[in-house]
């Protein structure tokens, strides 16, 4: 066990385990505080059919995404830094572009006891981060909403999720190109038979992804020492 210098990754471990098994459900629950406030304050509450319809209907299309995430998450940014993720929000589109960048930075694996604490600081940082941007973007909706609104401006908004991770997708595509042949080609072919729900294209994507690199990591065509 290394212990130098104080630090026990068992003991870190478990302590992330612990703190977030008690944030996560008390965060959850805090999310329904407003609703229940103006439910018993003034009376303004959904229709309930409606309601469970609309849990329903979105639990179907999520809950593939949900597990792929988890599991493709995980390894990349370790314990803390998925609770912290998770309790957070805005994970695919800030939370993972900042740990991996981060760890690229610093020259960390994932899956690995650097590449864990690399992340999970971050994760911390991006969530200080966002939550000044989101105070100074609420201050600045009421001035500011009309001329965002706008239809000159407002189809560019549409295109922050592709930009952000058309760069890191490219960043990354880059170092390993090779990999990411048969996962674009699939996405591509998969949007050309029609019109596929995303909870069935990413998990599929995903699997593509890990195949592909899984057969040319044997046959080292990818990884260290293999051929440019």
């Amino acid at each position: 066990m290394n212990t130098k210098n104080g630090y026990d990754p068992a003991r870190y471990e478990r302590m992330n385990h612990l703190i977030g098994r008690l944030t996560l459900p008390v965060g959850f629950l805090l999310t329904f505080v407003p609703l229940v406030i103006l439910w018993l304050r003034f009376g303004i509450g959904p229709d309930l059919k409606a309601l469970v319809q609309g849990i329903f209907s979105i639990s179907v299309l999520m809950a593939p995404v949900s597990i792929v995430e988890v599991l493709t998450f995980s390894a990349m940014l370790g314990s803390g830094a998925m609770y912290m993720a998770y309790l957070s929000g805005n994970i695919t589109n800030l939370k993972i572009p900042s740990a991996a960048m981060a760890m690229d930075l610093c020259d960390a694996a994932p899956a690995t006891e650097e590449g864990e604490i690399v992340s999970t600081i971050a994760i911390a940082g991006s969530v200080l981060a966002s939550e000044v941007i989101i105070v100074a973007g609420v201050l600045l909706l009421a001035p500011l909403g009309g001329a965002l609104s706008h239809p000159t401006i407002s189809p560019a908004f549409e295109q922050v999720l592709p930009a952000l991770f058309g760069a890191i997708g490219a960043y990354y595509v880059l170092k390993e190109w090779k990999v990411a042949v048969a996962p674009i080609a699939l996405a591509i072919g998969l949007k050309l038979v029609g019109d596929i729900p995303t909870a069935l294209t990413i998990p599929v994507c995903v699997l593509a992804s890990v195949l592909t690199a899984r057969f040319l990591y044997t046959k080292g065509l990818v990884g260290k020492g293999s051929p440019a």
